[in-house]
């Protein structure tokens, strides 16, 4: 009889350490998701910024690796850590074209 006790005793300890460790990362998902007036400004300032400069480089019909390299950190930076929803990757797209294209008129 003890044997059942112990074993129902450690089925709900543990369902209910599972369900403690399910609600706080649910929390800390929320808390990810919510975003704050300084985010949405930061994400609006990097995607102009980035479109900007890519704007440019296209008008100028060329674009350094360094240069496609700082540009990708930004997108990066841009898409995946203050949530971009992909309006920058055709351009993206346009200036790795670009810079491919330069390379094979120098080369």
């Amino acid at each position: 009889m003890n044997g059942i006790i112990t074993i129902l005793c450690a089925l709900l300890g543990s369902g209910a350490a599972t369900a403690l460790v399910n609600a706080l990362l649910e929390r800390r998902a929320l808390a990810r998701r919510t975003e704050t007036g300084e985010s949405q400004g930061m994400r609006w300032l990097l995607q102009d910024r980035l479109e900007q400069q890519a704007l440019g480089y296209l008008a100028q019909g060329a674009i350094s690796y360094e240069e496609l390299r700082n540009w990708n950190r930004g997108h990066q930076i841009y898409h995946e850590l203050l949530g971009g929803n992909g309006d920058l990757t055709g351009l993206k797209a346009e200036l790795t074209k670009l810079l491919y294209t330069k390379e094979e008129h120098d080369g």
